[in-house]
């Protein structure tokens, strides 16, 4: 029998998402971790204060967030289907209503790239996604997933090549929610400008 959404859901939502991803999280995930999940939960509360939305919207937005990149515990690749069948899983044990589960389980999907949200929480769930895109910190988050990426895919980059590889996707990336355009989009062009002064320069550099 359906329960109505309990208050604590989202509570318990995180406890269970900041054990299970350091128990079970390969130690090749360097940025894909409970840190990047933490970062997302934040950007998805960050918008949300400047987005006109039902209680029960955030709600599920949070649920979707702690969720998101659950599935690496099992497979990488096709993480975000992983990430729905643990999140379905846990709500169903929750007796969390099943419409609410099924737009949880949607928003989940929505972050798999290239990104092509459908509605408005789904760009929330987007914008967040790659909130650190916007944080002054990103050059280190870049440097953790290039090197996330070289332990879990064996996918290596010459200094040059990862430089380029990221000034081309933060030249194409677009945010899509109103406050990602007006704000996130701003902060982001900050980290944009310095890393492409970082591929001139070395593009420069003689030796």
């Amino acid at each position: 029998m359906e329960q109505d959404n309990s208050p604590d859901i989202g509570r318990k939502a995180a406890r269970y998402v900041t054990r299970l991803l350091p128990e079970r999280l390969s130690p090749k995930l360097l940025f894909h971790n409970l840190h990047h999940t933490i970062s997302v939960v934040m950007g998805v509360r960050e918008i949300c204060c400047h987005t006109e939305l039902t209680e029960s919207d955030e709600e599920i937005l949070m649920l979707a967030a702690w969720f998101h990149d659950t599935g690496h515990i099992n497979d990488y690749q096709n993480h975000e289907m992983e990430s729905q069948k643990i999140a379905q899983a846990f709500l169903e044990k929750e007796n969390y209503p099943q419409d609410k589960i099924d737009k949880v389980l949607q928003i989940i999907g929505a972050t798999k790239m290239p990104q092509k949200p459908e509605g408005l929480l789904q760009q929330i769930i987007c914008d967040a996604d790659l909130y650190h895109l916007s944080l002054p910190e990103y050059p280190h988050i870049q440097h953790l997933l290039r090197e996330e990426w070289s332990r879990a895919l064996n996918k290596k980059y010459t200094d040059e090549g990862w430089l380029e590889e990221n000034s081309s996707f933060l030249e194409q990336h677009r945010y899509f929610t109103e406050y990602g355009k007006s704000i996130l989009e701003n902060r982001k062009i900050i980290n944009r400008d310095g890393w492409n002064d970082c591929v001139h320069n070395k593009n420069d550099d003689p030796t």
